[in-house]
């Protein structure tokens, strides 16, 4: 049990190891660059945002968050605002799209729109989509 980790490595792999660590120990360090880091934004960035420039899918996932529901919750309200209306779809395809519409790969319809407002007890505009004037909920 005595032995050491690094002898039980071969040593090519251990000197070009070391290798590497000394010629990096004296160079400047690279710039860094916007996104380097995974998912990261400049902090001068996201204190710039404002509601106006949100998009659908974040409106709709602030909204819900507001409710403190998840996306389970949200989909059972729509599911029971649903039955007075037209209907909704099924639990799980709800949830399916609900994650769609909030990473903004889709847009729902005029229904959904609605629907969505009325499960989250909001105005359809307040969403950030086009609403057509026309359309009876």
């Amino acid at each position: 049990m005595g032995d050491d980790v690094l002898g039980t490595c071969d040593k090519p792999a251990v000197m070009y190891a070391d290798n590497v660590v000394l010629s990096s120990v004296g160079s400047a360090p690279e710039p860094e660059r916007e996104g380097d880091e995974a998912g990261m934004a400049p902090a001068s960035a996201a204190d710039n945002d404002s509601e106006e420039t949100f998009t659908y899918g974040r409106r709709l996932r602030r909204a819900r968050l507001a409710k403190q529901w998840s996306q389970l919750q949200l989909a059972y309200r729509m599911r029971d605002v649903g039955k007075k209306r037209r209907g909704a779809a099924t639990l799980h395809s709800l949830l399916i799209m609900i994650s769609k519409w909030e990473n903004d790969r889709k847009h729902p319809n005029q229904y959904s729109l609605h629907l969505i407002a009325a499960a989250l007890e909001i105005d359809v505009a307040s969403l950030g989509l086009p609403v057509d004037q026309d359309f009876v909920f």
